[in-house]
């Protein structure tokens, strides 16, 4: 006989507390995408491609469709892949194998993509033989 009350009551308990909880819609959606970048050397992901082609770090460069550099790091030639949180945009990628005194070994590839909020797009990237310098 009161449960149809309880819930007035409730409502109108919080009314009179002077707390009241706003949503923001916004925080369910996504504001960045996720870019992997994904390497092989001379079409493998073994360390032995690394060692042979004496690479031993890539560097990778993140720029916008603009040229302006969002990132640039390095990571161990043996990793094969890394991902960045990137806003939603063109971004053009600049890659290229380093040697242990962290000269370029090869040409740079490079690979254009498009980042959608809360997507994973993948950037391939292969050091073919005739990237080698």
């Amino acid at each position: 006989m009161y449960r149809p009350l309880v819930p007035v009551v409730l409502l109108l308990a919080l009314g009179s507390s002077g707390c009241f909880f706003v949503g923001d819609d916004d925080d369910d959606f996504p504001r960045h995408g996720t870019l992997l970048v994904d390497w092989t050397v001379e079409g493998s992901h073994t360390r032995a491609a690394c060692r042979e082609t004496g690479a031993d770090a890539i560097d990778i460069a993140i720029s916008t469709d603009g040229g302006r550099l969002v990132d640039e790091f390095q990571d161990p030639c043996e990793a094969f892949e890394v991902s960045v949180d990137l806003l939603p945009g063109t971004y053009v990628i600049d890659a290229v194998l380093l040697d242990p005194g962290g000269a370029d070994l090869t040409t740079t590839v490079s690979d254009r993509v498009f980042i959608d909020p809360g997507a994973l797009t993948v950037s391939a990237v292969d050091f073919p033989t005739d990237s080698f310098l």
